[in-house]
């Protein structure tokens, strides 16, 4: 038995190899594996490099996602039967694992996830796919569950995330270990959908704070997707909704040797607002992935793959008599090369070219506000080179190393007239009644960044992870090289608890993409700061209850200048509007606490969240809250899986959004408003239930066939998001009006997935 309580020596890389291939190396190192043909076929691969030591717990990773468990046999052996549940195993938002594995199609999201033993040095909560499929998100948008956890605010029209009090420009986003820049659809229309198709999708882990020297260049948090891993028979599925319709299929060929994948998705939204009688516009979108791949032996693997979404929209606002048209191409093609030795080195290369361009005009009449229009043209081309790799010297130890660089141009075309017809009096805002601008950018540098990292166990219940990392970029002129320490410390004082401590520094610098010149900024902004500190508690209450604790502190140093509309923030020119204020802090901080219960008991699941949080800024010794500051937040549901039937319920309830208060100061000579302190005021509570109920048909040999039917908003709340406001410029004297915008009404949808 004693054979059987660690690996030494077993430290080798796993990924890409097929589950037969993982067993077959184990036994010719002496442990004794039983198993049937039948239940371990010669198609199920290792997807993810597994990160446990101890025998059982590497075994566990490895088959858990085949429904595969270990039992103990006669002599010390070990027998893998198939795993025997009372339905498929599921598990609610913000569950905690120990030992945390790495499931095929599954959504991992944490505080802070760097996967080393049989557990993480931070606290990881796993969604499988099923369970994102249960829930009832708009838009099938597998992004959109991330905000049900604490720690995360988002407008519910739109998918991007301010990740504890972050700009929502403060998240990493990256696909097959790529950077993405900004991937969502409609990005100048409030981001309404995440460019993710959750057809090529394997798992999802967003880091929430305190995430390792690996990732940089954001401050906040990382969204890192990885892909469906082909398998060795051809797979595909259709998925047609209200929303969207699209196909992927998968396969491979040369007896498994070589593989491939494609999806293609489409927008289906005009139809949505045919069947709703709604005439706000002509949305329209495509993704395309496609990729193929050759194992050139056990050791090393090649690929070529692309990914590109294309956006067409016209819109009109009639509220805010507003017209617009854009058009969006993102297109990114790589190349990686993965390989891995039986002495536990192993790594990874990536070759890449990112080109992205949009095109996007409209003007504006809204009497008692403004009168415009604008041309914004641009288009980027980054080429990178990225290769990290590891080092396992012992079965407690891991070392990493890695380097990225990337050599970027671009070109920025911006014109713009308008007319005010009030200014406010704040900072920031707009001192002039006319503007007209004609901008002509071409910026282009370079950027790179280095890191190495330790992971070791000092003793069997303490992890260490200690990481430095090294960035410099060449974009703004006074920027120059920065250096990251951070750290991770984890105790288990018992096998049911888990006490952890993360700090860490964390510089980012702007993106090639984010000047934004449509406010007149030629110059890129030097790197802002953020230190992160995060302590938690799990605690395994019984094996189907968890409870887990968190506390955090974000603490920025030079943050980069932002823009924002003061009020009303549904409107799709902003650029246009008088109450676009910049916002430059002389820093800003980010605190809060959360707590959380998860239930798993097979067919049935729940989750219970609360967290307190706050974030502000401080301006000339100031404190001023931000516009997305959440004071409270919970979030709870339930899931049940049937033979056939599914349903999940799910509800959300946080204190309103903030605003501010506006009076107008004087008519003569000019319209005036005065501003009161900057998001002093607070909207409405926000409440909304959404549901989801599903039929399943098994199709035979044609495969399963599900029918859902969803609805969010479910009690048809009128939540406040926003205030517009007008000059009523028909009275004598003229009347300045401040009401109340909804976000999102009931949202009804209904879809089929045929998955052969």
């Amino acid at each position: 038995m004693l054979l059987l309580a660690w690996l030494p020596g077993v430290a080798m890389a796993y990924q890409g190899q097929t589950v037969e291939q993982a067993l077959e190396q184990l036994r010719e190192r002496g442990f004794a594996i039983f198993y049937s043909s039948d239940l371990v076929k010669p198609w199920m691969r290792i997807e993810r490099e597994p990160v446990a030591t101890e025998a059982r717990a590497l075994l566990t990773e490895i088959l858990a996602p085949h429904g595969i468990t270990v039992t103990d046999g006669p002599d010390g052996a070990l027998v893998l039967v198939r795993e025997m549940q009372r339905g498929p195993r599921r598990a609610a938002p913000g569950t905690v694992h120990s030992p945390a594995p790495t499931p095929l199609d599954t959504v991992i999201v944490s505080a802070s996830t760097y996967l080393f033993g049989g557990d993480t040095p931070l606290s990881t909560a796993i969604f499988n796919a099923d369970d994102l499929e249960m829930l009832p998100e708009i838009g099938e948008d597998p992004l959109r569950a991330v905000s049900r956890l604490p720690g995360v605010a988002r407008q519910d029209y739109s998918s991007r995330v301010h990740l504890r009090g972050g700009t929502d420009e403060e998240t990493l986003v990256r696909f097959d270990d790529l950077r993405l820049y900004d991937p969502f659809h409609f990005k100048d229309f409030y981001g309404i959908f995440s460019a993710i198709d959750p057809g090529i999708v394997s798992d999802i882990r967003v880091y929430t704070g305190g995430f390792p020297v690996t990732f940089g260049d954001r401050s906040s948090g990382v969204v890192e997707v990885a892909p469906r891993l082909p398998g060795r028979q051809f797979h595909g599925q259709a998925v047609f909704s209200l929303f969207t319709a699209g196909i992927s299929a998968d396969g491979s060929y040369n007896d498994g040797a070589g593989d491939w994948a494609v999806a293609a998705r489409r927008s289906n939204m005009s139809l949505f607002f045919d069947l709703a009688n709604q005439s706000l516009g002509e949305p329209d979108y495509h993704d395309l992935y496609a990729h193929v791949g050759h194992r050139v032996n056990d050791q090393f693997a090649l690929s070529a793959n692309a990914l590109t979404f294309v956006d067409q929209i016209v819109a009109s606002d009639t509220d805010q008599e507003e017209n617009a048209r854009a058009e969006y191409r993102d297109a990114y093609y790589w190349v990686r090369m993965d390989f891995g030795a039986s002495d536990g080195f192993g790594g990874r290369m990536l070759i890449a070219r990112t080109e992205l361009g949009s095109d996007r005009s409209g003007s504006t009449v809204l009497p008692g506000v403004a009168t415009g229009s604008l041309v914004d043209e641009r288009d980027f081309i980054i080429n990178s080179f990225q290769a990290d790799a590891w080092w396992r010297p012992g079965a407690r130890s891991v070392l990493q190393a890695g380097a990225e660089w990337r050599q970027m141009n671009g070109a920025y075309r911006y014109t713009e007239n308008v007319d005010f017809e009030l200014l406010f009096l704040t900072p920031g805002a707009s001192t002039t009644p006319s503007r007209s601008r004609s901008i002509l950018v071409r910026p282009s540098g370079h950027q790179a960044g280095a890191y190495v990292n330790w992971r070791f166990e000092p003793t069997t219940t303490l992890t260490t992870d200690l990481g430095m990392r090294w960035d410099r970029e060449s974009l703004a002129a006074q920027d120059g090289s920065h250096a990251s320490p951070r750290a991770v410390l984890m105790w288990r004082p018992r096998e049911d608890t888990r006490l952890r401590l993360s700090w860490g520094r964390y510089f980012q610098a702007q993106g090639i993409n984010e000047l934004n010149v449509s406010d007149g900024e030629q110059n890129y902004s030097p790197a802002q700061r953020a230190t992160h500190l995060v302590a938690s508690i799990e605690h395994d209450l019984t094996p189907a209850l968890k409870l887990r604790a968190e506390v955090y502190r974000k603490d920025y140093q030079n943050p980069l200048p932002r823009y924002e509309l003061l009020m009303n923030t549904l409107v799709v020119l902003p650029e246009l509007k008088p109450d676009r204020i910049r916002i430059a802090p002389d820093s800003a901080e980010a605190e809060g606490a959360e707590i959380s219960l998860n239930y798993d008991a097979g067919a049935l699941s729940g989750w219970l969240s609360y967290s307190a949080s706050q974030v502000y800024d401080r301006v000339d010794g100031q404190r001023l809250h931000r516009r997305w500051d959440q004071r409270n937040y919970a979030s709870g549901g339930l899931s049940w899986r049937g033979a056939s039937w599914e349903a999940s319920i799910a509800a959300t309830w946080h204190t309103g959004w903030r605003t501010t208060e506006l009076e107008l100061a004087t008519l003569d000579p000019f319209p005036l408003v005065a501003v009161g302190e900057r998001n002093a005021l607070r909207l409405s509570d926000f409440v909304s239930i959404d549901m989801r109920i599903a039929r399943r048909f098994d199709l035979g040999s044609a495969g399963e066939l599900t029918a859902y039917v969803e609805v969010n908003n479910l009690l048809q709340r009128r939540n406040e998001c926003c205030a517009e406001y007008q000059l009523e410029t028909e009275f004598d004297p003229a009347v300045f009006d401040v009401e109340t915008q909804d976000s999102l009404p009931l949202i009804p949808s209904a879809g089929l997935v045929w998955k052969f």
